[in-house]
């Protein structure tokens, strides 16, 4: 695309109006819809997860496991609200300045090291659930091939959810490799 049609089609674009005090509304943390989801988001998770903890002792055999066992459980359940207070900070400092290729290399940084992070707790989850799941458990033939499956369906899941942070980083290198190009 040559930078005229770029242009035109940026001066095509119908605005939504809106006025000032909308605006200046929407760049405040608590009426940023972005950062409310991800608020709302948090709450939720919180409720969840400490409802899980509350009961997980008497309902999953909590009681029946050694320490260090319902001590990894519990990490392991603080790890995902740990990764969206991450998130919700990363939506809420995104890019400084009014360059466009420094703030795009920026976001690409901040991206690339989520993305990691992203990867890392969800890792670091099913691993713990799975230890806290199967500690104490007399394994047969059947269970083997359960825990395999079990296995294969997360490391299906995690090679998608790699592939999805790879094609999100490499758009971002290519948006930033064509600013290089045009400027």
């Amino acid at each position: 695309m040559e930078i005229d049609d770029l242009k035109s089609d940026w001066n095509a674009i119908e605005c939504i109006p809106k006025n000032e005090e909308t605006l200046l509304l929407m760049l405040q943390e608590n009426k940023h819809p972005v950062l409310k989801s991800i608020r709302k988001q948090i709450v939720f998770e919180v409720i969840v997860w400490s409802l899980f903890l509350m009961f997980y002792y008497s309902m999953f055999d909590g009681a029946e496991k050694p320490l260090w066992v319902n001590l990894v459980l519990i990490t392991t359940l603080l790890l995902p609200i740990c990764h969206s207070i991450y998130g919700y900070y990363y939506n809420k400092y995104l890019a400084n300045g009014s360059n466009v290729k420094k703030a795009l290399d920026q976001l690409y940084n901040k991206l690339k090291n989520y993305a990691l992070f992203s990867v890392v707790i969800r890792i670091g989850f099913v691993c713990g659930l799975l230890l806290f799941f199967t500690y104490n458990i007399d394994f047969t033939t059947t269970k083997y091939y359960s825990l395999a499956i079990i296995g294969i369906v997360l490391f299906i899941q995690l090679f998608v959810f790699y592939r999805i942070w790879n094609k999100r980083l490499k758009r971002i290198r290519a948006t930033i490799y064509a600013f290089s190009n045009h400027i």
